[in-house]
C-alpha cells in the first residue's frame, strides 16, 4: 500500500463568522470576523440518520435509506468576549446592534464606569439568528516551508447548543458553541456549503 505522508492533515483551524445575509460571495465571506482563539479544535460533522427497510423474507434489512441528515460545526471559543458570548447564546453579536451596546448611558451610570460594553439578553423570537461561517485549516500537501489551506464555507448556521459562562480561579472562561448547518436552496449542488483545498 502506497503511503503519502503529505496527505496526513494536522494543525489548528480558525473560525470566521458573519451575518448570513452578507454571505454573498467567497470574497465577502473571507472578510468575516475571526472569532479568535479556540480550544480542542473545530469539528465539522456529517450525521446521517439511516433507516432499515426490513422484509419478512430476510428477517433483516433489504435496503437502507437515508431518512435525514444533520450537519454541525462545533468548537470552544477561548476568548471570553461579550460578542462571542452573544454568538454562543444566539443573539446579535455586532457591537451597536440589537444586543451589544457600547457606552450605554444606563450601564455607565449604574456602574460608575466611563467606558462600557453591555450584552443585553432578553426574551427571544421563535426565529433564531442565522450566521455564515468560514473554517480555515490545513490542507493536504502542507510542509514546513509552505502551508496549504483548506476552507469550509457555509451560509446558514444557527447556534443551538447549551453554553454557559464560568468564572474560576485557575481555569479560563470559555464558551462552547455548536452550529447547526442548514441548506441554502439557491446553492444547487452545494446547499450545505463547500470545502475547498488549496492545491
Amino acid at each position: 500500500m502506497a503511503v503519502n505522508v503529505s496527505n496526513i492533515v494536522v494543525g489548528e483551524a480558525t473560525l470566521k463568522l458573519g451575518d448570513s445575509a452578507n454571505a454573498t460571495s467567497i470574497t465577502a465571506m473571507d472578510s468575516f470576523t475571526d472569532l479568535g482563539a479556540t480550544q480542542n479544535g473545530v469539528e465539522i460533522s456529517w450525521e446521517p440518520d439511516m433507516v432499515d427497510i426490513e422484509i419478512d423474507q430476510y428477517g433483516d434489512a433489504a435496503r437502507i435509506v437515508q431518512s435525514k441528515v444533520k450537519v454541525m460545526v462545533k468548537t470552544t471559543m477561548a476568548e471570553a468576549t461579550l460578542n462571542n458570548l452573544a454568538i454562543a447564546w444566539n443573539y446579535d453579536q455586532n457591537t451597536g446592534g440589537d444586543h451589544i451596546k457600547a457606552n450605554n448611558a444606563y450601564d455607565q451610570t449604574a456602574n460608575g464606569y466611563t467606558n462600557t460594553l453591555g450584552f443585553n439578553f432578553g426574551a427571544q423570537s421563535v426565529f433564531p439568528y442565522e450566521k455564515a461561517l468560514v473554517v480555515e485549516g490545513t490542507a493536504p500537501g502542507s510542509v514546513a516551508g509552505g502551508i496549504k489551506k483548506r476552507r469550509f464555507y457555509t451560509k446558514r448556521a444557527i447556534s443551538m447548543e447549551a453554553s454557559n459562562v464560568t468564572m474560576k480561579r485557575a481555569e479560563a472562561s470559555v464558551f462552547t458553541v455548536g452550529f447547526r448547518i442548514l441548506p441554502k436552496t439557491e446553492d444547487v449542488g452545494y446547499e450545505y456549503g463547500k470545502i475547498i483545498d488549496q492545491a
